[in-house]
């Protein structure tokens, strides 16, 4: 959630642009996270370690929704939050 707050932060203001933003950061997570299993299973159990490192793959792209949802949410926040700034940086007074 919290790499999905500063992608919406980093992104173009607004909610639905930082939901969008936070959403890719939790299927990239998703996806970063698999390949480490597979490639640290492999380098440290052998062919033992691949199928594990396998198994905790397909589990993690089973959950990439769940990361997805969870970015999304805090993409929204990031965006809503620098919408919110850039509108306080326009008001003259």
């Amino acid at each position: 959630m919290a790499g999905g707050i500063v992608a919406g932060y980093l992104g173009p203001p607004g909610a639905v642009r930082g939901a969008l933003g936070g959403l890719l950061d939790g299927l990239v997570v998703a996806a970063v996270f698999s390949v480490v299993a597979v490639v640290g299973g492999t380098a440290f159990l052998g062919p033992v370690g691949t199928l594990i490192g396998l198994g905790i793959a397909v589990l993690l792209f089973a959950l990439a929704l769940y990361f997805g949802v969870l970015g999304a949410v805090g993409g929204a926040i990031g965006g809503a939050l620098k919408a919110w700034m850039v509108s306080r940086r326009n008001v003259t007074g």
